[in-house]
């Protein structure tokens, strides 16, 4: 995964230009160990996708020092995903690895919009959990109030789905397509990259430097 190892080299690059220490800090979590992948699997009842294995043992997760709210990612490692399966606080445990699933977690557990009979039919949120797996999620400039959510579908493919809190329209529309067909045309290292990008770019925007040279990695 070179091209994303660029990525993340560039979008620390243009960090250094708005942070003397080491805030905001573009970081691997580092290598997952085989238990740990297994440990996950044994808690997810579908095959976890080989990119998403081999990201794992080259990466382990993606998080930024010290910031979880703007131009940031957030991957966890397959031990911090297996933990919140397992955690026994109700608010603090991730439900599935599905998509709404996740996207609920994002925001401690607590999304009325994705209650059942509110905006989705219990059977429809079941659809969208089996057909697509979250795995993390990546902020641009909203201030944790939207977040890109990295889903993979059935067939191992990537993509990344928008959510904005002040527009649950938007991503109900964006969902109910997504019951009748997968958008998702990437491999994870793409998903990624553009993740990356998309958060280096708002770095920049939201720092004011505009003298910047914006050509994607």
């Amino acid at each position: 995964m070179q091209r994303l190892q660029t990525a993340i080299d560039r979008y620390n690059e243009i960090r250094t230009r708005f942070w003397d220490d080491d805030y905001n800090t573009l970081l691997p979590v580092g290598p997952a160990a085989s238990d740990e992948i297994a440990r996950l699997q044994a808690l997810e009842p579908r095959p976890l996708p080989q990119d998403l294995e081999a990201f794992y043992r080259q990466f382990g997760g993606l998080q930024n020092w010290h910031n979880t709210e703007s131009h940031c990612v957030q991957l966890p490692g397959p031990a911090q995903l297996a933990d919140g399966l397992e955690h026994a606080d109700a608010w603090q445990r991730i439900r599935s690895l599905g998509l709404a699933d996740m996207i609920v977690y994002s925001w401690a557990n607590d999304r009325p919009e994705f209650e059942p009979g509110r905006s989705f039919e219990q059977a429809e949120l079941d659809a969208l959990n089996a057909r697509y797996r979250c795995f993390g999620w990546y902020r641009t400039d909203t201030v944790a109030e939207s977040a890109w959510y990295l889903y993979a579908d059935e067939d191992g493919r990537f993509g990344a789905l928008y959510y904005d809190q002040d527009d649950f329209g938007g991503v109900r529309r964006e969902l109910r397509a997504m019951l009748a067909a997968s958008p998702a045309r990437q491999t994870l290292e793409e998903a990624l990259c553009e993740g990356v990008e998309r958060a280096r770019r708002a770095m920049v925007e939201w720092n004011g430097d505009g003298d910047e040279d914006d050509s994607a990695v």
